[in-house]
């Protein structure tokens, strides 16, 4: 851009231009500013009743659900209709359309679309057994009644989405009250602040029409100030860059293009990009490309082609080129040029080669270790199965032979039958553990909700009838529903249960605590005891098949149960670890990821 020549005519013009901007703007700003003002209050005002609206709609959804909840309890109760009682159909029916109109009221919001979403979830869980429980009482079986009333408080509590979207609400009409209240306190300042502004700018515009001329000739040594630096970056450049006529003539290139190529630096030239670089730039196809750049306005992005350059050394390089307006320092001045510039990527394209080979090799591995897997869970799986017939016959045999021995038989014999007869049980219960473990990493996955507290309630009640003569204190905490498989997560539980009721045998009076915490988005649940516990430096054994701490003639078992739990949580996409102290009991810890950790907190509370 040519700035045009500054004379005292032009500068009147300017003055007067300005000045017509400052009367203007004295007129147009008081009333911009009261206008804005307005229609600031206004929508404040709107978004006021639009809170109330809100609060007022989710009351009548609340009384509306209460006055469900008390008809069928009336129903249940079997108590006359009142004449102004209503009917549990009609009733029922308003619930759909107000937890419509709630949620196209906020709208505007996401989060307390997504808390009254989740509401809509519970309530239509809790419109479900309330309907069912409605057929039961019509038909009079009102134990099955009472049973799905008690779920729906049960399951489907919504104690605290209320309060939440309750707290929301009370916090925007808060919030937009006090937005209305501090609108009303600024339109009474809006004007006199508009006031003291339009003075500023009259006497801003009289003070830069004075100073204009001063700083149009700065801008302009700045300018060329700037044109300068950045030739000398574009020199220092290590990336070749050059400037090329829309006849691909090399207008200027900087120094990295001379030394990649092996020519002069040159401005103005009249050499032509074929005839430097030992023929590097004879491809047709770019040449093409180049003149479309410099005659019709495309670009080139990254263009791959190998050179060989002024070095003899074979390289790959990318290509970028863009139509550019050539100044008047470039001697073609109103022309369209031609922006080049080279990238050498040969060591990158070398290195992407080895990378996509050992990529290849890894994934040749990755496959034969999966392919090894399979096997070798095949193999388990056949062995332990096929090894279960001989078993068998070991121990029947064993125990005909005692039989046919009878009375004749000495104490060492009978020794030794009852060792064959116990070694053959353990055997087959190791075959068992064995088959039960390669089963689980073959079983079908199915996910459900798995309420925590009912499972572990379950297995404490099963402990207790199977130890009733040891005295064990369970500390449990509120546990939540979570989304699994329940039959593996419940065999987590019982493998954990089971082990610290037994390794507390020795306790006078054992203690079994059990809780969970939250921690960088996972569930971590706990089984703590105050038993035997282990030496942390054989903690790496705990969790492979077959692996135990002790002796079996101290604690029985076959050492596949925390294999078990390992392998499970693992499919659940967890992790599993322990603590202990020898002596001191033993901690052992497993966690579930947030996509399948608690999914309503609260709920297990309820």
């Amino acid at each position: 851009m040519r700035w045009p020549t500054w004379t005292p005519e032009f500068e009147y013009r300017i003055r007067i231009v300005l000045l017509a901007i400052a009367v203007l703007t004295c007129v147009a700003l008081p009333y911009a500013v009261i206008r804005s003002n307005a229609e600031a209050m206004m929508e404040a005002s709107g978004w006021v009743v639009h809170s109330a609206e809100v609060k007022e709609k989710f009351n009548r959804l609340r009384l509306t659900l209460a006055e469900i909840e008390s008809v069928i309890l009336g129903e249940f109760a079997q108590m006359p209709r009142a004449s102004g009682r209503a009917e549990y159909s009609r009733v029922r029916e308003e619930i759909d359309p107000l937890l419509a109109e709630l949620s196209e009221a906020t709208r505007d919001n996401i989060d307390q679309q997504n808390r009254i979403g989740a509401l809509g979830a519970l309530i239509g869980g809790r419109l479900k057994l309330y309907d069912d429980a409605m057929r039961y009482i019509q038909a009079n079986n009102f134990d099955a009644a009472a049973d799905r009333i008690r779920q729906a408080a049960e399951l489907f509590d919504t104690g605290g989405y209320w309060a939440q979207i309750v707290a929301f609400e009370n916090e925007l009409y808060v919030q937009r009250t006090t937005r209305l209240a501090r609108l009303e306190r600024n339109s009474r300042w809006a004007m006199s602040s508009a006031l003291i502004a339009q003075l500023l700018l009259l006497g801003s515009v009289m003070f830069i029409s004075e100073r204009q001329a001063s700083q149009r000739r700065k801008a302009e040594s700045r300018a060329r100030l700037a044109v300068e630096r950045s030739r000398i970056i574009v020199q220092s450049l290590r990336e070749p860059i050059a400037v090329l006529d829309p006849e691909l003539r090399l207008l200027m290139n900087n120094e990295a293009f001379a030394e990649f190529y092996g020519n002069e630096t040159v401005q103005h030239g009249d050499v032509k990009l074929q005839e430097i670089g030992n023929g590097c730039w004879q491809d047709a196809e770019l040449q093409q490309r180049l003149l479309d750049v410099g005659a019709r306005g495309r670009e080139i992005w990254d263009y791959e082609c190998a050179q060989t350059c002024i070095d003899g050394i074979d390289r790959i390089v990318l290509v970028n080129a863009r139509r550019m307006e050539l100044s008047e320092d470039a001697g073609s001045k109103d022309r369209a040029g031609i922006l080049l510039t080279v990238s050498d990527v040969t060591a990158r394209k070398r290195y992407e080669q080895r990378i996509g080979e050992l990529n290849e090799d890894l994934e040749r591995q990755v496959a034969q270790v999966s392919e090894v897997n399979r096997e070798l869970e095949s193999f388990s799986y056949s062995v332990s199965h096929d090894l279960r017939a001989p078993l068998r016959h070991i121990a029947g045999f064993a125990d005909k032979l005692g039989v046919h021995m009878g009375a004749s038989a000495d104490e060492k014999s009978h020794h030794y039958l009852e060792v064959i007869a116990e070694s053959a049980r353990r055997m087959s219960s190791l075959i068992e553990d064995l088959l039960e473990y390669s089963r689980l990493g073959r079983s079908a996955f199915r996910v459900e909700p798995v309420n925590f507290n009912a499972v572990v309630a379950e297995l404490v009640a099963m402990l207790h009838s199977t130890h009733e003569a040891r005295s064990i204190e369970w500390r449990i905490e509120e546990l939540p529903i979570v989304m699994g498989d329940a039959s593996m997560l419940r065999r987590v539980w019982q493998n954990l249960m089971s082990n610290a009721v037994k390794y507390t045998s020795r306790r006078e009076h054992a203690v079994i605590e059990i809780g969970r915490t939250e921690a960088d988005g996972e569930s971590i649940f706990h089984v703590r005891d105050n038993g035997t516990g282990f030496n942390m430096a054989y903690a790496g054994k705990l969790f492979g098949v077959f692996q135990r701490l002790h002796k079996a003639s101290e604690f029985p078992g076959t050492g596949i149960g925390l294999a078990n739990v390992r392998r499970i949580i693992g499919r659940h996409g967890g992790r599993t670890w322990a603590e202990a102290e020898a002596g001191k009991g033993a901690t052992f810890f497993f966690s579930l990821p947030a996509v399948v950790g608690t999914i309503v907190a609260d709920e297990a509370k309820k």
